[in-house]
């Protein structure tokens, strides 16, 4: 090991013993048990670190490299990377089969950077973890993704605060996280919508491990998001709308692009909300402009807008803009 990955293992380490020492107590405190526990902390050690415990106290990490643009050789950069790998194990005293690393790379194209999110490998390792009460399966081996996003942890808590006697409509469902949550807050009807039959299966099984197995009152639909919201006839008194950036598939001819795609997709959910409706609208990209001439030009009917970015981010992300949130209300 050279001289400048040594001291930055031992960075890496006085940040994490740090960076747990608070998020742990915090966890304790909001019975919290899948946090993130280092987020790029240090610009050169660009990694992420998320910490899982199973529901039998069993402690798993996955570990993110994003992409650093000055390393030019990959067997150094490889190299690196097991060093980090094992400074995190060591630290955090968690068994080496336990910890699973991934990259996360600037593509060149939109068709690769949808590709990157393909699956990883072929052999699954899915735990179950508690988030709020709730029981929800993560998958740590196969995908980018475990299957729940952590910065929407706070919004999560949210709908279910509100969802008690209201119908909800979640958009792009993915593993159905939001879904669970209304469902737990008492909503009289949940309706998913995804493309992709596995995600929706994934979501099928997390509403069951809650109990939430009534297929009249917690439906999974099958559809492409702008084929659904112009072909129903339904009005929702709750609407998610956490998308993609990007989203191409086989199954459809629409190609989704958040940033020149938002003001269509989001007035065509306000259209299908009810008086006095709210719309939860987020994006990870940091290139969309929200211009809310260009809603209303789309939108007859009157609305207000909230940017609740701020108090959407949770406590483990030290990076404060890792999503931006909208709360759009019906008038």
């Amino acid at each position: 090991m050279d001289s400048k990955t040594a001291a930055q293992t031992l960075m890496f380490a006085n940040r994490l013993c740090k960076r747990e020492r608070h998020l742990k107590k915090w966890a304790r405190r909001t019975a919290v048990y899948a946090y993130r526990l280092y987020d790029r902390d240090i610009p050169e050690i660009p990694l992420c670190l998320d910490r899982y415990e199973d529901i039998n106290g069993t402690v798993y990490l996955v570990l993110y490299l994003y992409e650093r643009p000055y390393e030019k050789d990959k067997t150094e950069e490889t190299l690196w990377l097991e060093a980090m790998q094992k400074t995190a194990l060591k630290t955090l005293n968690v068994l080496p089969e336990h910890i699973f690393v991934k990259r996360r790379r600037r593509q060149k194209n939109r068709q690769t950077e949808a590709a990157q999110y393909a699956k990883q490998a072929e052999n699954d390792v899915c735990i179950r973890i508690r988030e709020g009460g709730l029981l929800f399966s993560v998958n740590l081996c196969s995908y980018v993704d475990t299957g729940l996003f952590f910065d929407h942890r706070i919004l999560r808590d949210t709908v279910r605060t509100e969802a008690k006697n209201k119908s909800v409509l979640n958009l792009f469902c993915y593993t159905g996280s939001f879904s669970v949550y209304a469902a737990a807050g008492g909503a009289s009807r949940v309706d998913s919508v995804d493309l992709s039959v596995p995600y929706l299966e994934r979501a099928r099984h997390n509403l069951a491990l809650n109990g939430f197995t009534d297929t009249t009152r917690f439906k999974l639909i099958q559809s492409d998001v702008f084929g659904f919201l112009r072909r129903s006839a339904q009005v929702w008194d709750i609407i998610v709308l956490d998308p993609p950036t990007f989203s191409n598939s086989k199954k459809t001819d629409t190609v989704l692009d958040i940033n020149r795609d938002w003001p269509l997709l989001v007035s065509l959910c306000l259209s299908r909300l009810n008086k006095g409706g709210i719309l939860y609208f987020s994006t990870n990209s940091r290139s969309l402009t929200f211009d809310e001439n260009a809603l209303r030009s789309l939108h007859p009917h009157p609305f207000s807008v909230s940017d609740i970015s701020e108090k959407t981010i949770p406590e483990d992300f030290r990076n404060k803009r890792i999503h931006r949130c909208w709360k759009i209300h019906r008038n």
